[in-house]
């Protein structure tokens, strides 16, 4: 048992981890109902087993680390280290039995998220960022897409799927929307797409893919490019716009092609 993780964050013992959170929800997948939250939202009973599972593996090994999970409050706000805990990110596919979900773990050393893991179960994908280094997916380095040197129907960005309702848009290609996230922001960071918006994005929704992306030569932002105020959502509140994953570059392109609705 270690007291605190500070300055010893141990990538293989969190991808481990995030591996066996993954095996305990597909015991679930296809196998579970949905009921509503409070706040409406899905929430399935593999997503407060994994999350007590993560909670319980974190706390027994770094007993001093504050844990924020999307099922529980943190109690330890003001400890050092947080682990930001997303049991089951894309819950919506998850229950309709469709494969884009993940388990998303976030580490955050005072104001900085500093390392991440999203592993999704179905295809078998694990994305990594250690306390340095590139971003990996299944042991390959990865990074953003370029800037293109012009759009077309080919070229892609992924939304929440109610972009309709925010936002009129002219883009010239195909707006997608795989349901989660946190995976999301992975494709971005593989260059599979140009870009992701989110809306009514919590901190557990980008904690472990923030450091990805930051590693891969993207970043995560508010959508008119302010810093996304990490330290302030750690008490679960929401980001207070639709966020914005991509390279500066391509974040410029894609916002042009977006206006909020009056």
């Amino acid at each position: 048992m270690k007291k605190s993780s500070a300055n010893a964050f141990e990538l293989e013992w969190v991808v481990d981890l995030a591996r066996r959170a993954g095996e305990l929800a597909l015991r679930y997948y296809r196998h579970t109902t949905s009921e509503r939250k409070a706040d409406r939202t899905i929430v399935t009973a593999a997503d407060r087993a994994v999350e007590a599972f993560l909670a319980d593996e974190i706390h027994r090994r770094y007993p001093a680390d504050g844990i924020l999970g999307e099922e529980s409050s943190n109690s330890q706000r003001n400890a050092e280290c947080q682990w930001i805990l997303d049991p089951i990110d894309g819950t919506s596919m998850f229950a309709a039995g469709l494969p884009i979900w993940c388990v998303s773990i976030g580490y955050m050393v005072g104001d900085q998220m500093q390392a991440g893991v999203v592993y999704l179960p179905v295809v078998d994908d694990c994305f990594t960022a250690d306390l340095s280094g590139p971003a990996m997916c299944n042991g390959e380095v990865i990074a953003v897409a370029p800037e293109p040197e012009v759009l077309d129907e080919e070229s892609s960005i992924i939304s929440s799927s109610d972009v309709h309702l925010i936002w009129d848009t002219d883009f010239v290609g195909k707006i997608r929307s795989l349901g989660a996230c946190a995976a999301h922001g992975c494709y971005v960071a593989r260059g599979s797409v140009l870009a992701a918006l989110n809306t009514h994005t919590a901190l557990w929704d980008v904690a472990g893919v923030l450091p990805i992306l930051q590693r891969a030569g993207g970043e995560i932002t508010l959508f008119d490019g302010s810093p996304l105020p990490v330290r302030r959502m750690l008490d679960g509140s929401k980001a207070p716009q639709p966020i914005l994953m991509a390279s500066a570059a391509n974040a410029r392109i894609v916002r042009q092609f977006f206006k909020r609705k009056p």
